[in-house]
């Protein structure tokens, strides 16, 4: 199974398989379901998902791009 990992100061985000597409998953939380992993990225880091109880992810400095994220499995 491979999932997409990315760090920040306030927690870890994730992009995780499911049977319907892609979780979207900070520190536990789950902030919604996505066609793609790309897409997930890309609201997570405009911070257009629903927001963790971190705060805006926006200022989080996460990357729209997967190839910055740290791909497992």
């Amino acid at each position: 199974m491979v999932k997409w990992v990315y760090r920040t100061r306030a927690g870890q985000a994730q992009i995780v398989p499911t049977p319907k597409g892609y979780a979207l998953v900070f520190d536990g939380e789950p902030l919604g379901h996505y066609a793609s992993p790309a897409s997930a990225a890309e609201e997570l880091a405009n911070g257009t998902c629903h927001w963790p109880s971190a705060g805006n992810p926006s200022d989080m400095g996460i990357p729209e791009e997967l190839d910055e994220w740290i791909r497992v499995g």
